[in-house]
């Protein structure tokens, strides 16, 4: 069978919140094989979508010269990737695009094509729609599981919250 990937940058992160949503929604969580930290070069997060499952800003994408995401690299048996696309609302809520973006693995500094979900922004030109503490908790964990740079993840940490 053949793999497929995912550069996730919110919620998605985090290895217990994905494998529960899938294994709730009846997807094979075993179809996950491997996870990487990496970056995504020419983007910026933005706060411009309010999610009504999360209560709260969920994180977002925005094309930013010299930026940089860190997020997780997610390599996953093909099927999944209708999960993925469910997860994320694709695509009336997130789209994952037409093409994968080229994201670099920080473990071995490969570029690696992944497909990336970016928001249909729907608080306008909005910039300040903030996640929740609970959400900011879910990011921040994944992001210490997956040892990112202190930097990172002291950014994560001080993230503004709607609570």
């Amino acid at each position: 069978m053949s793999t497929d990937f995912v550069f996730a940058y919110g919620s998605t992160m985090n290895s217990s919140d994905l494998r529960s949503w899938l294994e709730s929604n009846g997807f094979d969580s075993s179809l996950v094989l491997n996870r990487w930290p990496a970056a995504l070069e020419g983007y910026d997060l933005v706060w411009n979508y309010y999610s009504s499952k999360r209560r709260g800003g969920s994180a977002n994408l925005q094309r930013k010269e010299k930026s940089i995401v860190w997020g997780v690299l997610i390599e996953f048996e093909e099927p999944l990737l209708k999960a993925f696309d469910r997860k994320e609302g694709h695509p009336v809520f997130y789209s994952r695009g037409e093409k994968r973006l080229s994201v670099v693995r920080m473990t071995d500094n490969q570029k690696v094509d992944a497909w990336v979900y970016t928001a249909k922004p729907n608080k306008g030109d909005r910039t300040d729609v903030w996640p929740t503490r609970d959400y900011r908790k879910i990011v921040l964990d994944a992001a210490e599981e997956m040892n990112f740079p202190r930097e990172r993840i002291e950014r994560i940490r001080n993230w503004k919250t709607e609570d």
